[in-house]
């Protein structure tokens, strides 16, 4: 029980001192997590959420420890395509590729709330121009 504690307190000093912490969440012996810290607060959070060595997901924090930005490699192919957007940690914005190509061609625009859609535009034909737009009421 107090080797138990120490790595608890230990796991805490690290975290107020904003030292990076990694670990290995599937047990393979390789890390496949990350979060750094600062003030006592999450600043900045990374997975491998594959397994495969190279970093699926990125979210970073305010002081607050709140949300303000995610990113996502969905088909796990080394590149980022959706993007979250929070303010005070509430999602305002996401951004997808949903084609892979390496553009943005659906935009989701949330409420106050961070979970009703109010606006969604979208490009159809992936030339780079929005062709579809949908306004919802609040």
């Amino acid at each position: 029980m107090r080797n138990f504690l120490t790595i608890i307190l230990f796991g805490i000093a690290l975290c107020a001192w904003g030292k990076p912490y990694a670990f290995d969440s599937n047990n393979d012996g390789k890390e496949d997590k990350w979060y750094e810290y600062a003030n006592g607060n999450i600043s900045l959070e990374k997975s491998d959420m594959n397994f495969d060595g190279e970093v699926d997901y990125l979210a970073r924090f305010d002081i607050k420890g709140r949300r303000e930005y995610e990113e996502m490699d969905s088909n796990y192919d080394g590149i980022m395509d959706n993007w979250y957007y929070f303010a005070n940690g509430i999602l305002e914005t996401q951004k997808i590729d949903s084609n892979f190509d390496e553009k943005i061609d659906i935009w989701i625009y949330l409420a106050a709330d961070g979970y009703r859609v109010k606006k969604f535009e979208r490009d159809t034909d992936f030339d780079g121009v929005v062709d579809k737009v949908k306004v919802y009421g609040e």
